[in-house]
Parts: C-alpha cells; structure tokens; sequence
C-alpha cells in the first residue's frame, strides 16, 4: 500500500523547479548565485537560500556549477527542448 502523498510540493522541491526554471529561461546562459538569489526574492525582496536547491540539481546531474556560475546540464536542456 503506498502511503498518501500530497499534491503540493515540498518548499525545497519548489524552490529547486524555480532555480531550473529559470536557468532554461534565459537562452540557457550560466547565471551567477547571487543573481539567482535576486532573481528568487522576486518583487517583495525577501531573501531565498539557493544553495540547497544547487545543490540537488548539481548531484542530480541537471545543473553545472563552475565557480560562483550556474548554467543547465546538456541533458536539461534537451528536457527542455523536448517539452518534457
């Protein structure tokens, strides 16, 4: 018997489809973690820890981390051109 899951993601969850959201967005250009850190506090400012969510996209092969720059794996990008 599986046990009832929630329809509503967890906010670590959120947090990591917002990050690669907006890594495929933008023509795939690497991102730096400050911007993407700006770029989540969005309009009201407040600030959103990032690392976490780097840090499962980066060990679940999704992203790239070179330096303080961020930039979506080959194998996202084809996710997102496949519509997937």
């Amino acid at each position: 018997m599986q046990a009832n899951r929630s329809d509503c993601p967890s906010p670590a969850d959120e947090t990591q489809r917002i990050v690669l959201m907006v890594l495929l967005a933008d023509d795939h250009k690497p991102w730096s973690k400050a911007e993407l850190e700006r770029e989540l506090s969005g309009s009201t400012g407040d600030p959103v820890d990032s690392s976490d969510a780097i840090n499962a996209l980066y060990a679940s092969g999704l992203i790239q981390v070179s330096g303080d720059l961020v930039f979506p794996s080959r194998a996202a990008c084809l996710m997102d051109e496949l519509q997937l």
